[in-house]
């Protein structure tokens, strides 16, 4: 893993790539909680959820078409820039609210957010493939992720609560400004060299690469599929712990406290055992989250919930890191940033499919039910994965 940390350009992307994790769940916990207080509604905490997720997830292809042909360290320096302008924006906003305002502006933000993760993502690929170390970079960023989705809502609700929304917001723009700096003195990222500059049509163009691509292609469907069932389980839990194992806030703050420790260990261990084969992590992620929720589905306590929410997290961690790694190994670096750019809006658009039909299962079944559905499509995921991404043999032409 230190080999990695040998090449300057990763050292400053993974700092980047950290701060942000940091500062978008600092961003996400303070505005739901600013949108939510100031309307009282639950219309408008689904409207924070569409405007910060789905919007953005259909926008942001469009902007990387624009975007991805020059070079990547002016690119990431100025939509980091604008996202600090952004938030400092809503730090405003947030004393002088005004619904339409803060909601345009966090579409804003969403759309800057994808469109400069998936560009950051090319350009990591750009730094560690020629050296061999794609597979290590993953590992040490998705790590990185994990324990910034397990301390993030925490610091930002200790920001809120000490300091109020305003401050978590200016906190944000700091971060962010900070991340610009540190990508605009950073070298090593000039891009690809592209020789047809032409920005017309390569949007359809790389759809029809993905469609080219059978390896491209098959990893897209498994994406789409373990994301729908992977997520079903994020309404589901708090359901579960008031009513089916009857116990209180903490023991659910226990239960996504596990999940987290799980993902931060499903990712050291692909770290640590990284040689295997892709399809075999992807295929073995789906099959450790599937087992963790049928555990869960089944558990009659709060310690086997846990035990299961631990699985789930463990599976997560390693499924994520090896699809997204899988996919890199395949693009072709002309094509990498925009098809990122695809990687990224699945990851924002289908969580909130995977929520309704969670949320709607439970409602009609119960919760345990709805963890078992998410189990038992988390196999299926893991056994048509195990299919679709088998290496296809030449077809043989007898003389």
């Amino acid at each position: 893993m230190s080999r990695v940390l040998r090449i300057a350009a990763y050292r400053r992307l993974l700092v980047a790539y950290t701060l942000n994790e940091l500062a978008f769940s600092i961003g996400a916990l303070a505005l739901a909680l600013l949108v939510y207080r100031r309307t009282g509604s639950a219309i408008g905490a689904a409207g924070f959820f569409i405007c910060s997720q789905f919007v953005p997830a259909v926008l942001s292809p469009a902007l990387v078409a624009r975007l991805d042909r020059r070079p990547a360290r002016g690119v990431l320096a100025a939509l980091y820039g604008a996202e600090a302008l952004v938030f400092g924006a809503l730090a405003w906003i947030a004393s002088h609210f005004a619904l339409a305002t803060t909601l345009g502006l966090v579409v804003l933000d969403g759309w800057l957010a994808v469109t400069a993760r998936a560009i950051a993502r090319a350009a990591t690929v750009q730094v560690t493939r020629p050296a061999g170390l794609l597979r290590e970079g993953n590992a040490l960023a998705n790590a990185a992720f994990s324990i910034c989705f397990m301390v993030g809502p925490a610091v930002g609700a200790g920001i809120v609560s000490v300091a109020g929304t305003t401050a978590a917001l200016l906190v944000n723009a700091g971060l962010f400004a900070a991340i610009s700096l540190v990508l605009a003195s950073t070298g090593g990222l000039s891009g690809h060299k592209f020789t047809d500059q032409r920005t017309s049509g390569r949007l359809s163009s790389a759809f029809a690469y993905v469609r080219r691509q059978r390896p491209v292609r098959s990893l897209f469907l498994v994406q789409v599929a373990g994301l729908l069932f992977f997520t079903m389980s994020i309404p589901v839990e708090i359901v579960f712990v008031k009513h089916s194992l009857h116990a209180g806030t903490k023991a659910y703050g226990a239960l996504l406290s596990a999940w987290g420790a799980g993902t931060v260990a499903g990712s050291a261990t692909y770290a640590r055992w990284r040689t295997a084969t892709l399809p075999t992590w992807i295929v073995s992620g789906s099959t450790v989250l599937g087992l963790g929720f049928v555990l869960m589905a089944v558990s009659p306590s709060l310690g086997l919930a846990i035990a299961g929410a631990v699985l789930a997290g463990i599976g997560n961690g390693v499924w994520a890191v090896a699809a997204r790694t899988a996919l890199q190994e395949h693009v072709e670096d002309s094509w990498m940033a925009l098809v990122m750019s695809f990687n990224e809006s699945i990851f924002q658009f289908m969580p909130g499919v995977g929520i309704a039909v969670g949320g709607a299962v439970a409602a009609l079944a119960g919760p345990r039910v709805a963890l078992a559905a998410g189990g038992a499509g988390a196999l299926a995921v893991a056994a048509g994965a195990r299919f679709l991404l088998r290496p296809r043999r030449a077809a043989v032409t007898v003389a």
